[in-house]
């Protein structure tokens, strides 16, 4: 297993408003192990923002739902917060997915640090 100590994503601006957006899917053939999140919200309003962990739907994307939220925080104009975790968030299947939703245009910002096992 050849992993690479890394962020996952470039900087992401989330400027949709209330939509469910993918930040990061697993591609064929691939572990990704996510270490933390970075979220900044750069906007002068407070952001509710929502992530999701969204298992595959038959090998296509899933949908995001409460049933696979989890992480939810109103965010302040100008604030950074770290979501880290101890042991990785896994994303194993084909088209496991991350998604981000926010009410706000923000916009806000989301960058994933991890590592990436290419099979």
């Amino acid at each position: 297993m050849a992993l690479s100590k890394t962020s996952l994503s470039p900087i992401i601006s989330i400027v949709s408003a209330n939509t469910k957006v993918g930040i990061i899917t697993n591609a064929s053939g691939e572990k990704l192990f996510i270490k933390s999140f970075v979220l900044h919200n750069a906007g002068v309003s407070t952001a509710t923002t929502r992530l999701y962990d969204v298992a595959n739907s038959s090998g296509s994307v899933g949908s995001a739902s409460t049933n696979n939220q989890f992480f939810s925080q109103n965010i302040l104009g100008g604030e950074t917060v770290f979501l880290e975790y101890s042991y990785p968030l896994t994303l194993t299947g084909t088209n496991d997915s991350i998604r981000i939703e926010s009410s706000t245009t923000g916009p806000v910002n989301v960058q994933i640090i991890g590592d990436k096992d290419p099979g």
